[in-house]
């Protein structure tokens, strides 16, 4: 009586098949590098793992916002610093005229047309433009925020972007804060006193430069009626903001770190779960070929078994 061949030939099979797939398994974690071949390998490192990628996409995704978030704050702080520049250029004429009192017609004309120049320059950085889009005209960023007499046309609600969980920061800027507007004229205020002081040269009464009442400009529940200390109020404004966007930069740089961190971090933990050890790789695959050998070895041996020789 013979042990019968199918019952013989399915172990043999179901083993063979075994083997042949450990075998399978460690050499292609040894030729690609990576332990989870397919989902079922480790369902859990598996979800992990996809966990840690969508992660750092995410981190990709705020990269991404950081560039462009400091480019527009390297403009918007450039922008602001010339108009603080050119203001405390403006300041010392202002200064000089309060002290000087007296004009002939030539100097009158020359120093209204400096003055007016430099307000002219003001207005188109406080316009300045990062290709279509004005930075401080708030949401507003298609047309220029201010007219040419320095009137804010722009929006007070400002566009930011996310450039980490939970933190986002400006890409453009509302313009009545930044650029220190009257908030009774709705007018830049240092340019309001340079034409303010035009006027008064141009009337021939430079007296006036001292009065009281000639201005009235208000900022962030400050105000001033006088000519030099409405333009400190309006210069200071601006200063006080450009100093904001300075320190967002300081923010930007911290959180570009912190990702950044965060991302060798998340590669790392990565690698672990998803990486082959070499080591083990290797062990494991002579391992499965040892028993796979063994297999063989077993049913070449035992194939022609059967009760008759048994009892011999």
């Amino acid at each position: 009586m013979r042990v019968p061949e199918i019952s013989l030939f399915n172990t043999f099979t179901k083993y063979d098949q075994i083997r042949q797939k450990e075998i399978e398994k460690y050499t292609q974690q040894l030729s690609s590098g990576k332990k989870i071949l397919k989902p079922s390998d480790s369902t859990v490192d598996l979800a992990a793992s996809l966990r840690f990628k969508s992660l750092q996409n995410d981190l990709e995704g705020y990269a991404k916002n950081m560039d462009y978030v400091q480019n527009t704050q390297s403009v918007a702080e450039g922008s602001l610093n010339s108009i603080s520049e050119t203001a405390q250029e403006a300041r010392v004429e202002i200064v000089r005229l309060l002290n000087t009192g007296v004009l002939d017609q030539e100097d009158a004309a020359i120093v209204d047309e400096y003055l007016q120049s430099l307000k002219d320059y003001i207005i188109n950085q406080a316009n300045i433009k990062i290709g279509d889009s004005a930075l401080f005209g708030g949401v507003k960023s298609q047309v220029d925020p201010f007219t040419a007499d320095g009137t804010y046309q722009g929006e007070t609600v400002e566009t930011t972007v996310p450039v980490s969980k939970g933190v986002e920061l400006n890409s453009t800027f509302r313009g009545d804060k930044y650029l220190g507007v009257n908030e009774n004229t709705g007018k830049i205020a240092i340019v309001e006193v340079l034409d303010k002081i035009s006027e008064i040269i141009n009337s021939g009464d430079l007296t006036r430069l001292h009065n009281p009442g000639e201005v009235n400009v208000t900022i962030n529940g400050k105000s001033a009626d006088t000519i030099l200390d409405a333009f400190d109020l309006g210069l200071n404004a601006i200063m006080q903001h450009r100093s904001l966007i300075g320190s967002q930069g300081k923010t930007l740089e911290d959180l570009r770190t912190q990702n950044e961190s965060l991302n060798v971090n998340f590669s790392e933990l990565i690698s672990k779960l998803e990486d082959a050890d070499y080591t083990e790789a290797i062990t494991n695959l002579e391992k499965a070929k040892t028993a796979y050998e063994a297999t063989m070895a077993s049913f070449a041996q035992n194939k022609d078994l059967s009760l008759l020789k048994y009892f011999k």
